[in-house]
């Protein structure tokens, strides 16, 4: 049987929820499916925060203008720019393999992706341009095999 598990969500839902987190100083991330991020055309092992947003940048535009016919309206090189200065404090990231069957390619697939949790630090950053693409993340995934559920995360709730 099945049944909708699912509960609509705003954009302004998560700019409320951001209020939670603009004044921690740290932000740890899980990640409970495998991420399949690509970085200068090489899947990372060590995620970075830059490259996490790029990814987030990117996810966020093509399903705005697929989905809703609209750009993205932010200043992504700005964006990029503040997250290279978010440090990453700890990375318990590993590398996750899993195989799949392509009836369509008739062959067996690999797809890995990290797992996991990293903890990014906002010392000196002002995160409420950061905070909201983030939070927005957890709903759509990030990087490569969404549609199989990949590039799923959680925030750790723990107080820093």
């Amino acid at each position: 049987m099945l049944k909708d598990s699912y509960s609509l969500i705003s954009g302004k839902d998560i700019l409320q929820e951001c209020k939670e987190y603009y004044h921690k100083r740290e932000l740890t991330l899980n990640f409970v499916t495998p991420a399949r991020l690509k970085y200068q055309e090489h899947f990372i092992k060590n995620l970075e925060f830059h490259i996490l947003i790029r990814n987030l940048l990117r996810r966020t535009s093509l399903l705005s203008y697929f989905h809703c016919s609209k750009e993205l309206q932010v200043d992504f090189k700005a964006l990029i720019e503040k997250a290279k200065r978010v440090k990453r404090t700890s990375n318990n990231l590993s590398w996750y393999d899993w195989q799949r069957y392509s009836a369509r390619q008739k062959t067996k697939m690999l797809l890995g992706g990290f797992i996991g949790k990293v903890t990014f630090d906002f010392d000196g950053v002002n995160p409420h341009q950061l905070i909201p693409l983030v939070l927005l993340g957890r709903y759509i995934h990030i990087g490569k095999g969404t549609s199989f559920g990949l590039g799923k995360y959680e925030i750790s709730k723990e107080k820093k």
